[in-house]
Protein backbone atom coordinates (compact mmCIF):
# COMPACT_ATOMS: atom_id res chain seq x y z
CA UNK A 1 0.00 0.00 0.00
CA UNK A 2 1.43 3.38 -1.02
CA UNK A 3 1.77 6.31 1.39
CA UNK A 4 -1.10 8.05 -0.41
CA UNK A 5 -3.30 4.96 -0.19
CA UNK A 6 -2.43 4.52 3.48
CA UNK A 7 -3.32 8.16 4.22
CA UNK A 8 -6.65 7.81 2.42
CA UNK A 9 -7.41 4.56 4.28
CA UNK A 10 -6.83 6.21 7.65
CA UNK A 11 -9.09 9.08 6.55
CA UNK A 12 -12.06 6.79 5.83
CA UNK A 13 -13.95 4.73 8.40
CA UNK A 14 -15.60 1.76 6.70
CA UNK A 15 -19.39 1.80 6.57
CA UNK A 16 -19.26 -1.67 8.15
CA UNK A 17 -17.50 -0.32 11.26
CA UNK A 18 -20.19 -0.03 13.92
CA UNK A 19 -18.32 1.99 16.54
CA UNK A 20 -15.94 4.94 16.25
CA UNK A 21 -12.86 4.43 18.42
CA UNK A 22 -10.54 6.69 20.36
CA UNK A 23 -8.08 6.27 17.49
CA UNK A 24 -10.70 7.59 15.04
CA UNK A 25 -11.26 10.56 17.35
CA UNK A 26 -7.54 11.37 17.45
CA UNK A 27 -7.31 11.13 13.66
CA UNK A 28 -10.23 13.54 13.36
CA UNK A 29 -8.41 15.99 15.62
CA UNK A 30 -5.29 15.67 13.52
CA UNK A 31 -7.13 16.28 10.24
CA UNK A 32 -9.36 19.06 11.61
CA UNK A 33 -7.26 20.87 14.20
CA UNK A 34 -9.40 23.45 16.04
CA UNK A 35 -6.41 25.83 16.04
CA UNK A 36 -6.75 26.13 12.26
CA UNK A 37 -10.49 26.95 12.27
CA UNK A 38 -10.97 30.04 14.47
CA UNK A 39 -14.43 30.74 13.03
CA UNK A 40 -15.61 27.42 14.49
CA UNK A 41 -13.53 26.98 17.62
CA UNK A 42 -12.07 30.31 18.74
CA UNK A 43 -12.67 30.95 22.44
CA UNK A 44 -10.49 34.05 22.69
CA UNK A 45 -12.58 36.62 24.58
CA UNK A 46 -11.48 39.27 22.10
CA UNK A 47 -12.45 37.17 19.10
CA UNK A 48 -15.38 34.98 20.12
CA UNK A 49 -17.38 32.92 17.65
CA UNK A 50 -20.67 34.64 18.48
CA UNK A 51 -21.90 36.00 21.79
CA UNK A 52 -21.37 33.37 24.55
CA UNK A 53 -20.84 30.23 22.46
CA UNK A 54 -18.12 28.07 24.03
CA UNK A 55 -16.31 25.23 22.27
CA UNK A 56 -15.65 22.54 24.88
CA UNK A 57 -13.95 19.71 22.98
CA UNK A 58 -14.26 17.05 20.30
CA UNK A 59 -15.61 13.83 21.75
CA UNK A 60 -17.30 10.49 21.19
CA UNK A 61 -21.00 10.44 22.13
CA UNK A 62 -23.72 7.83 21.97
CA UNK A 63 -25.58 8.24 18.67
CA UNK A 64 -28.92 8.70 20.46
CA UNK A 65 -27.68 10.87 23.33
CA UNK A 66 -29.05 14.19 22.07
CA UNK A 67 -32.25 15.83 20.86
CA UNK A 68 -32.69 16.42 17.13
CA UNK A 69 -35.00 19.47 17.38
CA UNK A 70 -34.81 22.44 19.63
CA UNK A 71 -37.96 23.11 21.69
CA UNK A 72 -41.02 24.86 20.41
CA UNK A 73 -41.77 28.08 22.25
CA UNK A 74 -44.65 26.55 24.21
CA UNK A 75 -42.41 23.73 25.45
CA UNK A 76 -39.28 25.83 25.96
CA UNK A 77 -37.29 25.54 29.13
CA UNK A 78 -36.56 29.26 28.95
CA UNK A 79 -38.11 32.31 27.34
CA UNK A 80 -35.18 32.51 24.93
CA UNK A 81 -36.36 29.52 22.91
CA UNK A 82 -38.32 29.85 19.73
CA UNK A 83 -39.53 27.69 16.89
CA UNK A 84 -37.80 24.63 15.44
CA UNK A 85 -34.18 24.81 14.33
CA UNK A 86 -33.71 27.56 11.76
CA UNK A 87 -30.58 26.69 9.77
CA UNK A 88 -32.64 25.11 7.00
CA UNK A 89 -35.77 26.74 5.64
CA UNK A 90 -37.00 23.40 4.29
CA UNK A 91 -35.51 21.20 7.02
CA UNK A 92 -32.68 19.73 4.93
CA UNK A 93 -29.70 20.86 2.91
CA UNK A 94 -29.78 21.28 -0.86
CA UNK A 95 -27.10 18.56 -1.22
CA UNK A 96 -28.79 16.06 1.09
CA UNK A 97 -28.91 13.26 -1.49
CA UNK A 98 -25.25 13.69 -2.42
CA UNK A 99 -24.15 13.78 1.23
CA UNK A 100 -26.28 10.72 2.00
CA UNK A 101 -24.86 8.75 -0.94
CA UNK A 102 -21.25 9.78 -0.22
CA UNK A 103 -21.42 7.95 3.14
CA UNK A 104 -21.86 4.63 1.33
CA UNK A 105 -18.10 4.63 0.74
CA UNK A 106 -17.41 5.31 4.42
CA UNK A 107 -17.16 8.15 6.90
CA UNK A 108 -14.54 10.80 6.08
CA UNK A 109 -12.56 11.89 9.15
CA UNK A 110 -10.96 14.85 7.36
CA UNK A 111 -14.23 16.81 7.38
CA UNK A 112 -15.57 19.02 10.16
CA UNK A 113 -17.70 16.72 12.35
CA UNK A 114 -21.32 17.35 13.38
CA UNK A 115 -21.82 19.67 16.34
CA UNK A 116 -23.81 19.13 19.53
CA UNK A 117 -24.80 22.05 21.75
CA UNK A 118 -25.71 22.02 25.41
CA UNK A 119 -28.48 24.55 25.94
CA UNK A 120 -30.44 24.88 29.18
CA UNK A 121 -29.01 21.64 30.51
CA UNK A 122 -29.91 19.49 27.47
CA UNK A 123 -27.87 18.34 24.45
CA UNK A 124 -29.11 19.12 20.93
CA UNK A 125 -27.70 18.22 17.53
CA UNK A 126 -26.89 21.55 15.90
CA UNK A 127 -25.85 20.42 12.44
CA UNK A 128 -25.01 17.15 10.70
CA UNK A 129 -28.54 15.71 10.56
CA UNK A 130 -28.01 14.00 7.21
CA UNK A 131 -24.85 12.27 8.40
CA UNK A 132 -26.53 11.32 11.68
CA UNK A 133 -29.46 9.72 9.85
CA UNK A 134 -27.22 7.77 7.48
CA UNK A 135 -24.97 6.53 10.30
CA UNK A 136 -28.03 5.40 12.24
CA UNK A 137 -29.13 3.41 9.19
CA UNK A 138 -25.66 1.84 9.01
CA UNK A 139 -25.98 0.70 12.60
CA UNK A 140 -23.37 3.01 14.13
CA UNK A 141 -23.47 3.12 17.92
CA UNK A 142 -21.72 6.43 18.46
CA UNK A 143 -20.64 9.64 16.74
CA UNK A 144 -17.64 11.96 16.68
CA UNK A 145 -18.90 15.47 17.47
CA UNK A 146 -17.72 18.95 18.33
CA UNK A 147 -19.28 19.77 21.68
CA UNK A 148 -20.35 23.34 22.55
CA UNK A 149 -22.24 25.23 25.21
CA UNK A 150 -24.61 28.12 24.52
CA UNK A 151 -26.75 30.40 26.66
CA UNK A 152 -29.52 31.12 24.15
CA UNK A 153 -31.27 29.61 21.16
CA UNK A 154 -30.15 32.59 19.10
CA UNK A 155 -26.55 31.45 19.61
CA UNK A 156 -27.52 27.89 18.65
CA UNK A 157 -29.35 29.06 15.51
CA UNK A 158 -26.56 31.42 14.45
CA UNK A 159 -23.93 28.70 14.70
CA UNK A 160 -26.14 26.21 12.85
CA UNK A 161 -26.41 28.42 9.78
CA UNK A 162 -22.95 30.03 9.96
CA UNK A 163 -21.20 26.67 10.05
CA UNK A 164 -22.95 25.45 6.89
CA UNK A 165 -20.78 27.42 4.49
CA UNK A 166 -18.84 24.47 3.10
CA UNK A 167 -20.22 22.16 0.41
CA UNK A 168 -18.92 18.78 1.62
CA UNK A 169 -19.90 16.86 3.59
CA UNK A 170 -22.43 19.54 4.58
CA UNK A 171 -24.92 21.20 2.26
CA UNK A 172 -24.20 24.94 2.03
CA UNK A 173 -26.82 27.32 3.30
CA UNK A 174 -28.91 29.10 0.69
CA UNK A 175 -30.02 32.73 0.47
CA UNK A 176 -33.46 31.65 1.68
CA UNK A 177 -31.88 29.85 4.65
CA UNK A 178 -30.05 33.02 5.67
CA UNK A 179 -33.17 35.16 5.30
CA UNK A 180 -35.25 32.64 7.23
CA UNK A 181 -32.75 32.63 10.10
CA UNK A 182 -32.63 36.44 10.25
CA UNK A 183 -36.44 36.69 10.12
CA UNK A 184 -36.61 34.35 13.12
CA UNK A 185 -33.95 36.35 14.96
CA UNK A 186 -35.95 39.54 14.31
CA UNK A 187 -39.21 37.97 15.48
CA UNK A 188 -37.60 36.72 18.70
CA UNK A 189 -35.89 40.02 19.48
CA UNK A 190 -32.36 38.70 18.91
CA UNK A 191 -31.74 41.03 15.98
CA UNK A 192 -32.65 44.72 15.70
CA UNK A 193 -34.65 45.90 12.70
CA UNK A 194 -31.87 48.23 11.63
CA UNK A 195 -30.14 48.15 8.27
CA UNK A 196 -26.59 48.11 9.67
CA UNK A 197 -27.42 45.44 12.27
CA UNK A 198 -28.92 43.13 9.62
CA UNK A 199 -26.02 43.74 7.24
CA UNK A 200 -23.54 42.87 9.99
CA UNK A 201 -25.39 39.67 10.88
CA UNK A 202 -25.60 38.56 7.23
CA UNK A 203 -21.88 39.21 6.79
CA UNK A 204 -21.12 37.17 9.90
CA UNK A 205 -23.09 34.25 8.50
CA UNK A 206 -22.01 34.19 4.86
CA UNK A 207 -18.40 35.45 5.19
CA UNK A 208 -17.46 35.43 1.51
CA UNK A 209 -19.79 32.71 0.26
CA UNK A 210 -22.10 35.13 -1.58
CA UNK A 211 -21.38 38.06 -3.90
CA UNK A 212 -21.75 41.66 -2.76
CA UNK A 213 -24.97 42.01 -4.79
CA UNK A 214 -26.51 38.87 -3.32
CA UNK A 215 -25.65 39.97 0.21
CA UNK A 216 -27.23 43.37 -0.45
CA UNK A 217 -30.35 41.64 -1.79
CA UNK A 218 -30.59 39.49 1.33
CA UNK A 219 -30.26 42.51 3.61
CA UNK A 220 -32.92 44.37 1.61
CA UNK A 221 -35.31 41.44 1.70
CA UNK A 222 -34.85 40.94 5.44
CA UNK A 223 -35.20 44.64 6.24
CA UNK A 224 -38.38 44.93 4.18
CA UNK A 225 -39.99 41.83 5.64
CA UNK A 226 -38.74 39.47 2.91
CA UNK A 227 -41.17 41.06 0.47
CA UNK A 228 -38.74 42.91 -1.75
CA UNK A 229 -39.08 40.32 -4.48
CA UNK A 230 -42.85 40.80 -4.45
CA UNK A 231 -43.03 44.60 -4.30
CA UNK A 232 -39.95 45.44 -6.35
CA UNK A 233 -38.69 44.06 -9.63
CA UNK A 234 -34.91 44.13 -9.95
CA UNK A 235 -34.33 43.91 -13.70
CA UNK A 236 -30.98 42.85 -15.06
CA UNK A 237 -30.17 43.05 -18.77
CA UNK A 238 -31.72 39.68 -19.68
CA UNK A 239 -34.87 40.32 -17.62
CA UNK A 240 -35.17 43.78 -19.17
CA UNK A 241 -35.06 42.29 -22.66
CA UNK A 242 -37.83 39.90 -21.63
CA UNK A 243 -39.82 42.87 -20.26
CA UNK A 244 -39.59 44.68 -23.60
CA UNK A 245 -40.61 41.60 -25.58
CA UNK A 246 -43.52 40.68 -23.33
CA UNK A 247 -44.92 44.21 -23.36
CA UNK A 248 -44.70 44.97 -27.05
CA UNK A 249 -41.45 46.93 -27.27
CA UNK A 250 -40.10 44.98 -30.23
CA UNK A 251 -37.56 45.99 -32.84
CA UNK A 252 -38.73 47.18 -36.25
CA UNK A 253 -42.42 46.34 -35.91
CA UNK A 254 -44.03 46.46 -39.35
CA UNK A 255 -40.74 47.78 -40.68
CA UNK A 256 -41.10 51.03 -38.70
CA UNK A 257 -37.35 51.42 -38.18
CA UNK A 258 -37.60 51.70 -34.37
CA UNK A 259 -35.08 49.69 -32.32
CA UNK A 260 -34.43 49.35 -28.59
CA UNK A 261 -31.26 49.02 -26.54
CA UNK A 262 -31.04 48.19 -22.83
CA UNK A 263 -28.33 49.96 -20.82
CA UNK A 264 -27.56 49.57 -17.13
CA UNK A 265 -27.98 52.66 -14.95
CA UNK A 266 -24.44 51.98 -13.67
CA UNK A 267 -23.17 52.41 -17.24
CA UNK A 268 -24.07 56.10 -17.48
CA UNK A 269 -20.49 57.28 -18.12
CA UNK A 270 -20.21 55.24 -21.34
CA UNK A 271 -23.85 55.21 -22.36
CA UNK A 272 -23.56 57.47 -25.41
CA UNK A 273 -20.58 55.58 -26.78
CA UNK A 274 -22.36 52.25 -26.30
CA UNK A 275 -25.49 53.57 -28.01
CA UNK A 276 -23.45 54.92 -30.93
CA UNK A 277 -21.68 51.56 -31.37
CA UNK A 278 -24.99 49.72 -31.37
CA UNK A 279 -26.42 52.17 -33.92
CA UNK A 280 -23.37 51.60 -36.17
CA UNK A 281 -23.82 47.85 -35.86
CA UNK A 282 -27.43 48.11 -36.98
CA UNK A 283 -26.44 50.25 -39.96
CA UNK A 284 -23.64 47.87 -40.91
CA UNK A 285 -26.21 45.06 -40.88
CA UNK A 286 -28.25 47.01 -43.45
CA UNK A 287 -30.96 48.02 -40.96
CA UNK A 288 -32.95 51.14 -41.66
CA UNK A 289 -32.97 52.92 -38.29
CA UNK A 290 -35.44 55.74 -37.81
CA UNK A 291 -34.99 55.77 -34.03
CA UNK A 292 -32.84 53.90 -31.51
CA UNK A 293 -34.60 54.08 -28.15
CA UNK A 294 -32.45 53.65 -25.04
CA UNK A 295 -34.09 51.95 -22.06
CA UNK A 296 -32.43 52.15 -18.63
CA UNK A 297 -32.48 49.09 -16.37
CA UNK A 298 -31.73 49.92 -12.74
CA UNK A 299 -30.66 46.48 -11.49
CA UNK A 300 -30.77 45.43 -7.85
CA UNK A 301 -32.28 48.15 -5.66
CA UNK A 302 -30.11 48.52 -2.59
CA UNK A 303 -30.39 50.36 0.69
CA UNK A 304 -33.15 51.09 3.14
CA UNK A 305 -35.23 52.99 0.55
CA UNK A 306 -35.45 50.97 -2.70
CA UNK A 307 -37.83 53.47 -4.31
CA UNK A 308 -35.40 56.33 -3.71
CA UNK A 309 -32.58 54.16 -5.02
CA UNK A 310 -34.56 53.57 -8.22
CA UNK A 311 -35.34 57.27 -8.67
CA UNK A 312 -31.77 58.33 -7.97
CA UNK A 313 -30.30 55.91 -10.51
CA UNK A 314 -32.66 57.14 -13.21
CA UNK A 315 -32.00 60.80 -12.44
CA UNK A 316 -28.23 60.24 -12.40
CA UNK A 317 -28.33 58.50 -15.78
CA UNK A 318 -30.51 61.18 -17.36
CA UNK A 319 -28.30 63.95 -16.00
CA UNK A 320 -25.12 62.30 -17.22
CA UNK A 321 -26.63 61.60 -20.64
CA UNK A 322 -27.61 65.25 -21.10
CA UNK A 323 -24.25 66.56 -19.94
CA UNK A 324 -22.24 64.27 -22.21
CA UNK A 325 -24.49 64.91 -25.19
CA UNK A 326 -24.09 68.69 -24.77
CA UNK A 327 -20.34 68.35 -24.38
CA UNK A 328 -20.11 66.39 -27.62
CA UNK A 329 -22.31 68.90 -29.45
CA UNK A 330 -20.23 71.85 -28.24
CA UNK A 331 -16.98 70.11 -29.14
CA UNK A 332 -17.84 69.18 -32.73
CA UNK A 333 -20.81 71.27 -33.85
CA UNK A 334 -22.05 74.85 -33.73
CA UNK A 335 -24.75 75.83 -31.27
CA UNK A 336 -27.16 76.17 -34.19
CA UNK A 337 -26.65 72.57 -35.37
CA UNK A 338 -29.97 70.75 -35.62
CA UNK A 339 -30.28 67.60 -33.54
CA UNK A 340 -31.59 64.59 -35.48
CA UNK A 341 -32.60 62.60 -32.38
CA UNK A 342 -32.05 59.24 -34.02
CA UNK A 343 -30.68 58.01 -30.69
CA UNK A 344 -33.04 58.97 -27.86
CA UNK A 345 -33.07 58.34 -24.13
CA UNK A 346 -36.54 56.87 -24.21
CA UNK A 347 -37.31 55.53 -20.74
CA UNK A 348 -36.58 53.04 -17.97
CA UNK A 349 -37.87 49.72 -16.71
CA UNK A 350 -40.45 50.08 -13.90
CA UNK A 351 -39.44 48.61 -10.57
CA UNK A 352 -41.78 49.60 -7.76
CA UNK A 353 -45.32 48.28 -7.47
CA UNK A 354 -46.03 51.02 -4.94
CA UNK A 355 -45.66 53.52 -7.81
CA UNK A 356 -47.72 51.54 -10.34
CA UNK A 357 -50.40 54.23 -10.16
CA UNK A 358 -47.95 56.51 -11.95
CA UNK A 359 -45.74 53.93 -13.65
CA UNK A 360 -47.56 50.67 -14.55
CA UNK A 361 -45.42 47.55 -14.22
CA UNK A 362 -46.16 46.52 -17.83
CA UNK A 363 -45.03 49.77 -19.45
CA UNK A 364 -41.71 51.54 -19.78
CA UNK A 365 -41.30 54.68 -17.68
CA UNK A 366 -41.22 57.30 -20.44
CA UNK A 367 -39.10 60.44 -20.54
CA UNK A 368 -40.69 62.09 -23.60
CA UNK A 369 -44.21 62.36 -22.19
CA UNK A 370 -46.06 62.36 -18.89
CA UNK A 371 -44.74 63.71 -15.59
CA UNK A 372 -41.09 63.03 -16.42
CA UNK A 373 -41.12 64.91 -19.74
CA UNK A 374 -39.92 68.14 -18.17
CA UNK A 375 -38.79 66.92 -14.75
CA UNK A 376 -36.42 64.65 -12.94
CA UNK A 377 -37.65 62.69 -9.94
CA UNK A 378 -35.73 65.13 -7.77
CA UNK A 379 -38.06 67.89 -9.01
CA UNK A 380 -41.16 65.98 -7.88
CA UNK A 381 -42.74 65.38 -4.48
CA UNK A 382 -44.08 62.07 -3.16
CA UNK A 383 -47.28 62.46 -5.19
CA UNK A 384 -45.32 63.13 -8.38
CA UNK A 385 -46.27 66.81 -8.40
CA UNK A 386 -43.61 69.45 -9.13
CA UNK A 387 -42.12 70.75 -5.90
CA UNK A 388 -42.94 74.29 -4.94
CA UNK A 389 -39.90 76.47 -5.32
CA UNK A 390 -39.53 79.53 -3.14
Amino acid sequence: MTTKELAFATMIVSKDTKTFTQNHLEQSKRFIDPKNYPELYNNDSNQIIYKNIKFIDRRLVDINSFELKRPELKDAKSTTAGSSQTARLFGEGINKDEVWTSLDKGYILSKVPPSVFRVNGEDYLCNGRTRHGKLLEQGKTNLIVDYYEADTWDEFDFFAIMSNRASEPESPHTMMDVKHYCATALAEGDLDLEWDAIAKRVEQIVDGTFSVKKKARMVSDIYHGDNLSENFVAYNEKESQNFLTLNGYKDNINNNGIYYQILSSDFHGKALVSAAKYYDKLIQNKKKVEELRIIIQTGLLEGEEPIECWKTRIDRFRNKWTILKNQMRNAWFTSSAKERNVITLYGATPACKELSKYFPMNKAVLFDKGILKDHLFDDLDENMNPKTKF
